[in-house]
């Protein structure tokens, strides 16, 4: 290219000289874009045929026993799309199940992981979690109360021998992952589990925010990258179970005759310390380890991955490193982790070095290298994240008294026993159509269609409806206004924040705090400036009513005069200059 402009040059006049170098400019530029996108994310269709041709691999081994990577290959193929009835994941299930059905020298009936102990434990919480928290459920608690039972008094998991140890970063991931995924199904884990594994990983943090493999141990020679995305991904684990959205854990509580409480109609949300039960450990006892702590050992964690990125020959396994990248990108919701684009990075790697016969060679075994790179390809970690499945109240059956039945009785259909109203279409406009007249709708549904759609839908679609959402944040309903305030918040407008910051002193408390979260979200400032979530979550019981309407006035008032700032300090040009708004800020005369 270079030389055929050259060569157009020599012969051409100065003007067409100039045009000529112009367009080779141009030409150039163009080319560099085009090599600078070659050279990024691999396209979607070869990505997909790598993962098909590791799952092949991998399914070449008709049966992997009793062993850790039995586990891992199952939630391997779960995370690709197999489907949990496909007759290879019922066979590993077989042998997951082998390990519920042990033997003691009494001749119990105990779990006893197969191969890798902690490991086994940990990724089999993930399967039952992946394919049904409803049917494994007992098994769920079972591995749940083994690894509590490991878990060694410092917060760590270690290999079951009893020599003398710090603890394993290693295994301590993967026992904090396979805890998530008991959480996830319903299975509550005590808070002094997560508070030892937070106190372990912040006293064995390396100065530079890195972490070993075995801390203090002989071998264990400084940070390593792979236990660096490791120790700081469990801190991120750990932080979302201890403080779920910045709050210390609660239990959750219940409304009438047992049903789950939501959370201002989207959400569960939990704010009463659950009793301890006569002869029951508490599950929800207060944190030891600060919010703060955490946030501070999560930040130095993650500067010291940035600082110390390196997919192409990382210290330690370079697929395991690889997932731990995915994984606590997807924690931390980060699409490039500082000025790295680390998917695109690690995908165009992982790419280059599949071997024929489709699988990864890594640093050690075979298929545990390639199942690390399917789940990096799948971004696992991404379709995990806010899975939660809440298991039906005790005595919530639908027919009792009709209670649960839709109103309208000519759209009742039966799945599983149970009476069910049939689905929404989707339509947006069909969903604010059912707000806009709630006597009529089946409220429940059409909040939880609505979320979905706006969610998994397109935001334009929202964007198109925007004036019809606006009027709804005055309906006469709670519940509709609060549908209303969620909406707005998603459809990523600055000009909307003047009605969430409106809603901030709506008669009723939770459209209040939904306002509050929807500028969080819109604002992307996840800690509402300072502000509590609840203004009535920490108040004590015997507070009167009166007293409680106070405390969510002030709360209400402080919460408008920050947002309000905020506000004025990003709003959109046209708005800055108000002339009633600069008068009012000007010095008031001292003169009467």
């Amino acid at each position: 290219m270079e030389n055929h402009c050259a060569l157009i040059r020599r012969n051409a006049s100065p003007y067409r000289t100039s045009l000529t170098g112009i367009w080779c400019l141009c030409a150039l530029l163009l080319l560099t874009c085009f090599a600078e996108r070659a050279i990024a994310q691999p396209p979607q269709a070869e990505i997909d045929a790598a993962i098909k041709r590791g799952v092949a691999f991998l399914k070449k081994k008709p049966d992997y026993g009793r062993s850790g990577m039995n586990a891992f290959v199952a939630y391997t193929l779960l995370k690709t799309g197999e489907s949990p009835d496909s007759p290879y994941i019922q066979n590993c299930l077989k042998n997951i199940m082998a390990d519920h059905n042990q033997k003691n020298s009494d001749g119990e009936i105990v779990y006893t992981p197969g191969g890798d102990y902690n490991y086994t434990a940990g990724v089999q919480l993930m399967v039952f979690e992946a394919i049904s928290p409803e049917k494994y459920h007992n098994e769920i608690k079972t591995t749940v109360d083994f690894l509590i039972k490991t878990q060694q008094p410092a917060g760590s998991w270690y290999y079951p021998q009893q020599e003398p140890n710090n603890g394993d970063t290693s295994i301590t991931q993967y026992a904090i992952l396979g805890l998530w995924a008991a959480e996830r199904a319903g299975v509550m884990i005590p808070t002094r589990v997560w508070d030892n594994a937070a106190r372990w990983h912040l006293t064995t943090q390396l100065p530079n925010g890195g972490f070993g493999y075995h801390p203090g141990g002989k071998t264990d020679r400084g940070a390593k990258h792979t236990m660096g995305v490791a120790g700081t991904g469990s801190m991120y684990v750990i932080s979302r179970q201890l403080y779920p959205n910045g709050q210390p854990r609660t239990a959750p509580t219940t409304g009438k005759e047992g049903e789950p409480k939501k959370k201002f109609g989207f959400l569960e949300k939990v704010n009463l310390t659950e009793k301890e039960k006569e002869g029951e450990e508490n599950l929800f006892t207060k944190p030891t380890i600060a919010l703060s702590a955490l946030e501070t050992g999560k930040t130095r964690g993650a500067n010291w991955v940035v600082n110390n990125y390196n997919y192409r020959n990382p210290t330690g396994w370079p697929n395991y490193y690889l997932y731990g990248i995915e994984r606590l990108a997807a924690l931390a919701d980060a699409k490039k982790l500082g000025p790295h684009d680390w998917y695109a990075d690690g995908a165009r790697h992982l790419l280059m070095m599949q071997l024929e016969d489709g699988s990864w060679k890594g640093s050690g075994n075979i298929d545990a290298a390639t199942c690390l790179a399917i789940i990096f390809l799948a971004k696992a970690t991404v379709k995990t994240i806010d899975r939660k499945y809440k298991p039906d109240p005790v005595g919530s059956g639908l027919l009792a008294g009709g209670r649960g039945l839709p109103k309208n009785l000519a759209e009742v259909q039966m799945r599983n026993g149970k009476v069910e109203s049939k689905t929404l279409s989707g339509d947006l406009s069909e969903l604010l159509a059912q707000l806009e007249d709630p006597a009529t709708a089946d409220l429940d549904t059409t909040q939880e269609t609505l979320v979905e759609t706006i969610t998994l839908g397109n935001r334009e679609d929202l964007i198109k409806q925007k004036d019809r959402v606006l009027k709804l944040i005055d309906a006469r309903s709670p519940d509709v206004r609060r549908t209303a305030v969620w909406a707005l918040a998603r459809t990523n407008d600055f000009r909307m924040a003047p009605y969430l910051i409106r809603s901030l002193k709506d008669p009723d408390l939770s459209v209040r705090i939904e306002a509050r979260n929807g500028l969080c979200t819109l604002s992307r400032k996840i800690r509402g400036l300072g502000m509590p979530e609840d203004p009535l979550a920490d108040v004590p019981e015997d507070l009167t009513k009166e007293e409680r309407v106070i405390i969510a006035d002030q709360w209400a008032d402080e919460a408008t005069r920050r947002w309000q700032k905020w506000y004025n300090s990003v709003k959109p040009f046209d708005e800055k200059f108000n002339l009633y708004e600069v008068l009012d800020q000007l010095p008031k005369s001292k003169s009467k």
